[in-house]
């Protein structure tokens, strides 16, 4: 499963990202998981399996969803879990997004 976590600058993120990809590790599921500013979503996007909003661009949710293509899923993240570094319970959230989003729309 590739992961994109959008920020602001990209840098307030990489607690959450350990903490995700230890969850991961524990719960065998493979993860790579790219910490992006928005400058860097355009290059970072490509073949992810979702973008994950962090809440200092959530204002920009819309521009994001523009920039990304429909077949990836875009999520906002919990302010309180991405505060908390819950890093399991986003990780869950990302794949049972995923799984909704195939469904609905992969059929």
């Amino acid at each position: 499963m590739r992961i994109v976590l959008v920020c602001y600058s990209g840098s307030s993120a990489s607690i959450l990202k350990d903490r995700m990809l230890s969850w991961a590790h524990a719960n065998l599921v493979e993860a790579e998981i790219i910490i992006s500013s928005m400058a860097g979503l355009d290059d970072d996007k490509e073949d992810a399996d979702i973008v994950l909003v962090g809440p200092q661009v959530r204002c920009a949710m819309a521009n994001i969803r523009e920039r990304v293509p429909g077949r990836i899923p875009v999520l906002a993240v919990d302010t309180r879990d991405y505060g908390m570094a819950k890093g399991d319970r986003i990780m869950q959230e990302a794949i049972a997004e995923v799984k909704r989003y195939k469904n609905q729309f992969m059929g």
